[in-house]
């Protein structure tokens, strides 16, 4: 009996037990209570009381190559600009010295639509779950009602313009020659485009001869080409518009005219159904809450934004995505834009968005060599603006492609792609590293030092910039951590130790910290923070060292006491600065600053010309108040501001490929969810003011080093779930109330 009773006590137990288990795994994953189609729909651009009347506030369009973005005119007309974020110059240059002319982004042309009347009026919005813009207009006493998307799939733009009344469409194309003024003697635009027609569908054609009277003699000829057709049903007319593209060869304006027509038949009902299906896959890869409503929505338009000008196999960022502009800057600048227009990739998890950057650096990697001369035969090196192909000397700006290699090792760190690391980013880290190597001055006791390189943009030349220094040093400790990993014993590791120990140090005054270079101080307002790279984005100086810590404070003090030259992107390097040392609610007065300060209504940017990068790398900002993840240790909600009560993320990508989600409830963390995508050693600074609980309890699983911060063992596909207090919380995500009316960017600035 006694046996009995026993057996009954301990199949009860382990029933408990079984249980309670299985109430652990069930909570050890967020549940999404997102509805994402309301979501985003209080992030949606609107145009409520006046219609976009320019570039600043124009509703753009893209799928990652080609793209539109349209206004009203001052005809009274829309007009939509037409472009593809690949249509680039390939004329012969000399030596790399006028690539902004040769190499160039090109204009391609716009459409005009005449609703009738001069002046029509109406309201739209930028529908973000659906990416399309909708709109109700008047004009000339009709009312229309319009739809323009870009196809997520394929290069074509769809028109619906619905309305009793007639209406008018016109091509204008734009002269095939670099916008930028001054052009070398003798410098000719192309022939003018030809419109020809092939039954229902209109062409116009543009020719790149190969001829030595548009410097492209010996050259192969090349062509691109705009199509369009319209079709008829009621009272409803559908454009379909396309672009080509040909180099070499002929064949831009049949490319043009076969997207047409497969377009056409295919409908549109099938176009919207894949169209759509893209993005509302695209947009639940991460997620991120916060209660102020402009700077929430802010950051959606950006993921936007991401998508629309950034593919797979897609073209590589330049300043303007697919969305051309006259600019003074018609090509892909290296000394900061290219590297701030990716950085909100990584931590959103969109790494396939990412790709084209990867992908771009490495095909151009024999350019990247010629870029090195007198030392190619193993180094890499970039300028400061290029076309895709990645050719320019290199001049000054020797930090340029280290830094570069950091936004690769993010995405690197981001997916333990070993075989990516190992036969493409390892190679070009190498190649990267030896070129500072070479340019290296070695004193007669062994010391080296650096002869004068840039400050990008305070000076084009200073002996030992911080700058160099810290791209060199970054290169250095990444390449012995990288052979690490692979096990290579590579010697270039050898080379990186011995630079190390001899390399100078970074030049510091006592009472405003790091300098520009040798005897070089900061002392001018300047827009740029390359000085202090060894604190961000490099993360060599943190504030957690308490040595560190009085340095960091003074030198960014120093820079941002004098704000007078500051751009956007100015606001969001000090706010990045300042998050990693907790002080999230001086970050949070950088961040409105910029807000208020920097883009235009419809979030794009411009310092004379459009320059795409610094409303992206809001995104990058704005993450980073709520997880970072560089050396070795993830931080959740390092920099959150103090008024931020109540936040909520999901699916954060941090280094080591893990995805972080958590929430924040009446100011404390309440649960933080950890999913293990490769199995990788964890460190998370959790935040936690009291013990760390987890739901698994597998010894060795989680180890408590102190102040909040845990040891975490996970297989690959594990999850774990962070928490304190007595109970095991609830794991819903879903959006934060917003303080504060509900505001929309487009028509006018939050």
């Amino acid at each position: 009996m006694q046996n009995r009773q026993l057996t009954l006590l301990i199949i009860g137990c382990l029933l408990r037990v079984s249980a309670y288990c299985q109430t652990i795994g069930e909570n050890a994953k967020i549940k999404n209570n997102i509805d994402w189609p309301t979501f985003l729909n209080r992030s949606d651009m609107v145009w409520k009381n006046k219609l976009p009347d320019n570039w600043d506030r124009g509703i753009f369009l893209g799928n990652g190559c080609l793209g539109t973005i349209f206004w009203v005119n001052d005809k009274g007309a829309f007009n939509f600009e037409v472009s593809r974020g690949d249509l680039y110059d390939h004329r012969n240059d000399i030596d790399g010295k006028a690539v902004l002319y040769y190499n160039n982004r090109l204009p391609n042309g716009h459409f005009e639509l005449k609703l009738g009347g001069d002046k029509p009026a109406g309201s739209m919005r930028l529908n973000l779950w659906d990416a399309e813009a909708t709109g109700k207009i008047k004009g000339g006493g009709n009312e229309y009602s319009l739809r323009c998307f870009t196809v997520a799939d394929r290069n074509v733009i769809i028109l619906e313009v619905t309305g009793d009344a007639n209406h008018e469409i016109k091509w204008v194309p734009d002269t095939a020659k670099s916008t930028r003024k001054n052009p070398p003697k003798g410098y000719l635009p192309y022939p003018a485009q030809i419109i020809k027609h092939q039954g229902d569908i209109s062409v116009s054609i543009q020719e790149m001869p190969s001829d030595n009277q548009y410097n492209t003699s010996g050259l192969l000829e090349g062509q691109y080409a705009t199509a369009w057709s319209k079709q008829v049903q009621g009272n409803k007319t559908t454009y379909y518009i396309s672009m080509g593209l040909s180099y070499s060869g002929r064949t831009a304006d049949a490319e043009a005219v076969n997207l047409i027509r497969k377009a056409k038949k295919s409908g549109i009902s099938v176009l919207q159904d894949v169209h759509r299906k893209w993005w509302h896959d695209y947009y639940p890869k991460s997620f991120i809450s916060v209660p102020d409503g402009a700077m929430e929505s802010f950051y959606w338009i950006q993921m936007y934004k991401m998508g629309s000008a950034s593919r797979k196999g897609g073209p590589i960022l330049d300043l303007m995505g697919p969305w051309f502009r006259p600019t003074v800057w018609p090509a892909i600048w290296w000394n900061l834009n290219i590297q701030l227009a990716y950085w909100p990739f990584y931590m959103s998890n969109h790494l396939d968005e990412a790709e084209p950057l990867a992908r771009t650096v490495w095909d151009d990697r024999y350019n990247l060599g010629k870029n090195a001369i007198p030392y190619q035969s193993d180094s890499y090196a970039i300028g400061r603006a290029t076309g895709p192909n990645g050719r320019t000397l290199v001049g000054s700006e020797v930090g340029n492609l280290p830094w570069v290699m950091h936004n690769l090792w993010m995405y690197y760190r981001s997916t333990m792609d070993d075989r990516y690391l190992k036969e493409q980013l390892f190679p070009l880290m190498k190649g990267s590293f030896n070129y500072l190597r070479h340019i290296l001055i070695v004193a007669p006791d062994g010391a080296l030092s650096l002869p004068k390189t840039a400050s990008p943009e305070y000076t084009d030349g200073v002996e030992n910039s911080n700058y160099t220094l810290a791209c060199l040093r970054w290169l250095a400790n990444t390449l012995i951590i990288a052979d690490d990993r692979l096990k290579l014993n590579d010697p270039i590791v050898k080379d990186c130790r011995q630079t190390l120990d001899r390399l100078t140090p970074y030049e510091i005054e006592d009472k405003t910290g790091f300098m520009v270079g040798k005897n070089m101080p900061f002392v001018k307002s300047h827009r740029h923070w390359s000085h202090l790279f060894m604190i961000y984005p490099f993360h060599e100086y943190t504030w957690n060292n308490p040595t560190h810590a009085p340095l960091i404070k003074k030198s960014l003090e120093n820079w941002i006491s004098m704000p007078e030259a500051f751009a956007g992107y100015s606001w969001l390097g000090a706010a990045s600065i300042l998050e990693a040392g907790g002080r999230g609610d001086e970050a949070l007065g950088f961040l409105r600053t910029f807000l208020k300060k920097s883009p235009q209504a419809n979030t794009l940017y411009r310092e004379g010309s459009p320059v795409i990068e610094t409303p992206l790398a809001y995104g990058r900002t704005l993450q980073e108040m709520l997880m970072t993840s560089y050396g070795d240790t993830i931080r959740v909600f390092p920099g959150a501001p103090s008024v931020w009560e109540n936040i909520s993320f999901a699916d954060l990508r941090a280094e080591g490929a893990f995805l972080v989600s958590a929430r924040r409830k009446a100011g404390k963390t309440a649960f933080i969810v950890i999913e293990s995508l490769k199995g990788e050693p964890c460190i998370i600074k959790t935040g936690f003011q009291e013990p760390v609980k987890a739901t698994n309890t597998k010894p060795g699983t989680i180890v408590d080093l102190g102040k909040g911060t845990v040891r975490i063992t996970l297989k690959k596909g594990e999850h774990i779930l962070l928490y304190t207090g007595e109970h095991i919380p609830d794991t819903d995500i879903r959006p934060v109330e917003l303080t504060g009316q509900q505001v929309s960017w487009g028509e006018r600035k939050p």
